[in-house]
């Protein structure tokens, strides 16, 4: 059968996981935003900017009466009523196209470029002036903690790291969640000898201080593009017995990590792909992957399992407490690595899997017939209390699978792309909507 279609390349498609208030939509598409009537889907009305900080911006944050967008350079607010421009900040720095989050009396994101040779970092702002309040910076300088996982300051000074997924966050604890980015240069480590801190790993911040709490690196010395920013999963479940505050991530790596949420623990580190190689099979101490350097990309190129496009990517996995699992789409591809680049190859077979998240566990796996290529990552997965869990499958449906089986409840041909964004769901009015985008639509159903 034939493939749909790639999505409008000046905007990259609607990316981003809109945010639903009071019966209005806000979104995201490029440089605009957008204002929509929950009920009928009807423009309310339509912010323009100059530019997003990527052709697939990621969304907005709202606090009060005003949205945040990284966009025109930097931090811009939006009224929330209007539409209408407030006020707008220029960064310091290359601008991501990750969406904001707001924690109280704080505007945070991240900083920096998916590849080049910057110091990336975290960043706050107050939400009333857009004036900087802290940065913590996601590779060490001189004398700090980290600085002996590089070859020199030099080297960390541009060594990447981008925080460019939206964070996590756990108000009892305070403690905010986010992933870095891959070191640089990218997939070539011969100038950058060492684990790399604070690089492809997760990191819990203290937001009112921009203090790190503790780290865990998931890929030391990544030289594959696999970074970490994946979705952070937060969630409670007991384990031996005991009650315990954990973090899920499910990573580009192919390997998923649990965490104790409060002192970065790892809990247990479980490889999804058989054939990722890139790692020996045994792990360090602290449950980190140890990396084989026989598989480091090479002048004559060395054959590794996952494809810097990774074994998943920056599309949101989910966690459901009704069922106790954990959900990801999951695209198998190889890769030849040079140095400083690679030659992907196979047909990059996706498909939706669930673990247990007390153990990593494989419950069930809903694998796709048909082949797309590193497009086939792009959908979300959204899980409802209802026991559904929501995607978009690679030939263009939008799809609904039951929870606890991975049976196909039902699917609607998109005509366009498939699915591109984060589902989202929401009440009103005693219905429940699902709410997802192909491309540059976006598409509400209502449950029955």
């Amino acid at each position: 059968m034939p493939l749909p279609p790639r999505p409008n390349t000046a905007t990259g498609g609607i990316r981003s996981a809109p945010i639903v208030r009071s019966g209005v939509i806000y979104y995201t598409l490029g440089a605009n935003a957008y204002a929509l009537d929950a009920r009928t889907g009807k423009q309310i009305w339509h912010y323009v900017g100059s530019s997003s900080g990527g052709i697939s911006n990621r969304g907005l944050a709202i606090s009060g009466d005003t949205l945040f967008m990284m966009a025109n350079g930097g931090l811009t607010a939006i009224s929330a009523a209007t539409g209408e421009e407030l006020w707008r900040k220029a960064a310091d720095g290359p601008v991501p196209a990750s969406a904001p989050v707001v924690i109280r009396d704080h505007v945070i994101f991240g900083m920096g470029a998916d590849g080049g040779s910057v110091r990336s970092w975290l960043e706050s702002r107050d939400p009333k002036t857009g004036e900087v309040q802290w940065k913590w910076f996601a590779t060490p300088g001189v004398g700090e903690e980290g600085i002996e996982t590089w070859p020199d300051v030099q080297a960390a000074n541009r060594g990447a790291g981008t925080p460019w997924q939206p964070l996590s966050y756990d108000p009892k604890l305070n403690l905010l969640y986010i992933g870095t980015g891959n070191p640089a240069p990218t997939k070539d480590g011969r100038t950058r000898g060492g684990d790399n801190l604070w690089t492809s790993s997760i990191v819990a911040i203290n937001p009112d201080t921009g203090k790190m709490a503790w780290f865990f690196q998931m890929t030391p010395h990544d030289d594959h593009d696999y970074d970490g920013n994946q979705s952070i999963m937060l969630f409670d479940a007991k384990i031996d017995g005991k009650d315990r505050r954990l973090l899920g991530m499910v990573g580009r790596n192919a390997y998923m990590f649990v965490l104790d949420r409060a002192t970065g623990k790892n809990v247990y580190t479980k490889k999804f792909f058989e054939t990722a190689n890139w790692a020996f099979p045994a792990l360090r101490p602290d449950g980190t992957p140890e990396p084989n350097p026989a598989k480091s990309p090479s002048r004559g190129g060395s054959l590794v399992n996952p494809s810097s496009e990774g074994a998943t990517n920056y599309p949101v996995a989910s966690y459901s407490p009704q069922t106790g699992l954990i959900y990801a789409y999951t695209v198998n591809s190889w890769s030849i690595f040079y140095n400083g680049n690679e030659t992907w190859f196979g047909d990059f077979r996706s498909a939706v899997k669930a673990w247990d998240a007390k153990n990593g566990k494989l419950a069930w796996e809903h694998a796709y017939r048909e082949p797309y290529g590193i497009q086939a990552r792009y959908p979300g997965l959204l899980t409802t209390a209802g026991g559904l869990v929501v995607t978009g499958d690679v030939s263009g449906n939008a799809i609904a699978l039951d929870a606890k089986t991975g049976k196909a409840l039902w699917h609607d041909p998109l005509p366009g792309y498939p699915v591109t964004n984060a589902p989202q769901t929401y009440f009103l009015d005693g219905r429940q909507y699902i709410l997802l985008a192909s491309g540059e639509n976006l598409y509400a159903y209502t449950i029955n």
